[in-house]
């Protein structure tokens, strides 16, 4: 139900921004691309499992990477930070691998939004103001949690997210 897209549109854009968060942290950037791959793996599956995805996703994780012969203190890291990255976390309420994770997770969603539209219109079949407003609730929710060096990666997207939202420029700019 998440469509071919979903890769591109949005676990591709985690894995590059949680990289580039793990770079600037100092965190085990394999683990975190790791864990960005696998964040969402139980929803792709098997969109019915949406609702509790992070901890099915983190099961499925840890099956893949033992199935794999990775360490158990990797597995371990990267199960964590799936089942983590729901919402973003601040720098010493978790590892700094799940602090990236769940920020680049809120980052893709702020810098592809289109996909997120989608998501809205055609997959929760929303109407238009109904759409508009759980977008913008949840972009809004994500920007106000990032950590400042999220942040400063998602800035011009979420600019632009909001001129748009706010009235200052038409869908057509």
């Amino acid at each position: 139900m998440l469509g071919p897209s979903f890769f591109d549109q949005h676990v591709a854009v985690v894995a590059d921004y949680g990289v580039q968060l793990a770079k600037y942290l100092g965190a085990e950037a394999e683990v975190v691309t790791l864990a960005a791959y696998l964040h969402d793996f139980s929803a792709i599956r098997d969109f019915t499992t949406l609702p509790q995805h992070a901890a099915v996703s983190a099961d499925m994780a840890r099956d893949i990477l033992v199935g794999h012969g990775y360490s158990s203190e990797l597995i371990d890291s990267v199960v964590q930070a799936v089942k983590t990255h729901s919402s973003p976390i601040q720098i010493g309420s978790g590892s700094l691998e799940e602090v990236c994770l769940s920020n680049a997770d809120a980052i893709a969603q702020i810098v592809r939004p289109q996909y997120w539209c989608y998501f809205a219109f055609g997959i929760r079949r929303l109407s238009f103001d109904e759409g508009n407003k759980w977008l913008a609730e949840r972009l809004s929710a994500n920007w106000a949690s990032l950590i400042e060096p999220a942040r400063e990666l998602a800035r011009e997207g979420y600019g632009k997210f909001r001129s748009y939202f706010d009235g200052q420029a038409s869908p057509r700019n």
